[in-house]
């Protein structure tokens, strides 16, 4: 056994860490991959909230896509701020009686595209855009100003067109989120299948459902590596160039899977079919549901056109 006398100093003394610094933008850049490829994961591929026992998750799919489709078009096309509401109240309804967590819901669906579209569509909240009457004064209208010589202030018709906008948006993504993550995969494509939905479609739907883990894996992966081997703060420029050099190679390794797959496909005797070992079967509960909120869709429906 060796004594403490004959090992060298040099290894007595204490580990130093080399200062790793990253910048601060591949810092949220990793983060942000982290946590889209955790959502894909956690909530389409493992179905975890497929796999609570709530209300929704009890009803057939078939029921389901046919009632939260209809309330995505009714949504579209309300053209009143009471009756979004109603649909907002409907859809949170549904996904707390479905133990989905309100703000989940909203930070999933309402803090990415609708305020996305939000933000795009504030031009539109302005006269230059969507006439109508003065709601808040920007500039005052002078003739001898040769940019904005009528004004330039908020209208009442663009207020509510981008409202309009946000509310439609973030309300048929709520329903939409309601049904996807209530519905194992398997059993969305099978009650599509049964609808008589193109099978090309749901091809295509498989096939996203089943790289987008691959390729969100594959960035994740990449990022990664890029900052274990980050040693000192990196530029812009070399964040800008890794970046680039990521979404390269994602679309040259889709294009790699597209093929395999499809080779894959051809010797294993493909037949544009979808398989399913799971029998579906309509219950006394689904026809009330599906009853019931036919009947809330038409009296919706007849909001609308009034």
């Amino acid at each position: 056994m060796c004594q403490h006398d004959s090992i060298p100093s040099w290894l007595l003394k204490p580990a130093q860490n080399l200062p790793i610094k990253s910048s601060n933008r591949l810092n949220f850049l990793r983060k942000t991959i982290q946590h889209i490829s955790a959502i894909f994961s956690n909530e389409l591929y493992l179905s975890l909230e497929a796999n609570k026992a709530g209300f929704l998750q009890q009803i057939d799919p078939r029921c389901k896509f046919i009632v939260l489709l209809s309330f995505i078009l009714i949504t579209n096309f309300a053209q009143s701020f009471g009756l979004l509401g109603i649909l907002f109240i409907i859809s949170c309804l549904y996904a707390k009686l479905s133990k989905i967590l309100i703000w989940r819901l909203v930070k999933r669906v309402w803090l990415v595209i609708p305020l996305f579209l939000l933000i795009c569509s504030i031009p539109a909240l302005f006269n230059q855009v969507v006439v109508g009457k003065e709601l808040v004064v920007v500039l005052a209208a002078n003739p001898l100003r040769s940019i904005f010589p009528n004004g330039l202030y908020i209208s009442d018709n663009g207020a509510q067109t981008v409202g309009l906008l946000f509310l439609r948006s973030g309300i048929s993504l709520s329903f939409a989120y309601v049904l996807m993550v209530t519905t194992p995969w398997h059993d969305l494509t099978k009650g599509l299948s049964l609808l008589k939905v193109p099978v090309g479609f749901i091809l295509i739907l498989e096939m996203t459902y089943r790289y987008i883990f691959l390729l969100s894996n594959l960035a994740l992966q990449m990022s990664e590596a890029r900052f274990l081997r980050s040693i000192g703060k990196l530029s812009h420029r070399e964040n800008r160039r890794f970046l680039g050099h990521a979404i390269a190679l994602l679309f040259i390794k889709a294009n790699y899977l597209a093929t395999e797959i499809f080779s894959a496909m051809r010797l294993r005797g493909y037949t544009h079919k979808v398989v399913s070992l799971k029998t579906l079967r309509l219950r006394v509960t689904d026809w009330i549901f599906l009853v019931n909120n036919l009947l809330i869709l038409i009296v919706l429906f007849i909001l609308t056109r009034g």
